[in-house]
């Protein structure tokens, strides 16, 4: 299997992952705050020991050899999630999900301006589809809903660009997965200032538990590894099968019955997608849990 296919199933299947959140958090007594750190902490604490598993007694040696990257990546994964709560919290989701449309745009030009990655065509036209899809899902909104606060979307997609290009300008060999228990640990240090882990019930413990571990834990792991093998427009695009499983699992779990463009917008998005992962999967690319890029970021 070539490392651009095994890179871009990675990043499906953690979008399967991510996807399950939503119907996750509809079962949660406590806040948004409250929520982010207990999860954060079970991602620590699961990641972190798969690391050490790994490397046993090289274990503080994965992170340093991460250098500034790994911090870098930590911080950008625990912003894109501290935005995600904010935003959500101030504005409605479908303004929320908009503005973290531009994502792929977002991750495409920032790898153009630093690593040199070229944006072709057909990635262009993958993009333009898949934000039509999601326009379609969540029909007409008022993008200042929930007032400036709610422009904090944008921060979801531009933080989850920078994370994308940082793992891409990895040097070959060097494992990220440590940056993710980096994030768990920042966004509980700064979500425990705000909210009140105390106030957890037993029921929440368990869900976030869940999150923790699978939803965001496991589901980071494969993006991290994946996003090293593919380009960064790529994997910003693939990234998107998050939002079109999102509803199914609410309507599964909770239901939450989709409206018809919601599965008409998602249909959109599906076929961009295949298209494009037809279309571009056959290329080849270095070998390595990192590909190299042409310039240092």
């Amino acid at each position: 299997m070539a490392p651009t296919t095994r890179g871009g199933l990675l990043i499906v299947a953690a979008g399967f992952c991510w996807s399950t959140g939503g119907v996750a958090v509809r079962f949660m007594d406590m806040g948004p705050w409250e929520a982010a750190f207990w999860r954060s902490i079970f991602l620590a604490a699961a990641v972190g020991g798969w690391v050490l598993y790994r490397h046993r007694g090289g274990f503080l040696r994965a992170f340093v050899r991460m250098g500034w990257r790994g911090v870098a990546s930590g911080l950008a994964i625990a912003g894109s999630s501290l935005f995600y709560f904010v935003a959500l919290a101030e504005a409605p989701v479908a303004t929320v999900l908009v503005l973290m449309s531009v994502s792929p745009l977002l991750t495409a030009l920032l790898a153009r301006a630093v690593l040199g990655e070229r944006i072709g065509a057909m990635t262009v036209l993958a993009i333009l589809a898949t934000m039509t899809g999601i326009a379609v899902m969540v029909g007409p909104v008022d993008v200042m809903a929930g007032g400036w606060r709610g422009l904090l979307g944008l921060g979801v997609a531009f933080f989850g660009a920078i994370n994308i290009v940082v793992v891409r300008g990895t040097r070959p060999g060097v494992d990220m997965v440590p940056a993710v228990v980096l994030s768990g640990v920042f966004l509980a240090a700064g979500s425990a200032f705000v909210g009140d882990p105390s106030a957890a019930t037993g029921k929440d413990l368990a869900i976030a538990a869940y999150m923790g571990v699978f939803q965001v834990g496991f589901g980071l792991t494969l993006f991290v590894i994946g996003a090293g093998l593919v380009p960064a427009a790529r994997a910003g695009l693939l990234c998107l099968t998050e939002t079109v499983l999102a509803p199914l699992w609410a309507w599964l779990g909770a239901g939450e019955v989709p409206e018809r463009r919601t599965l008409l917008g998602g249909g959109i998005i599906l076929g961009a997608l295949a298209a494009y992962a037809l279309r571009q999967g056959g290329r080849a690319r270095p070998r390595g849990l990192a590909a190299a890029a042409p310039r240092e970021l």
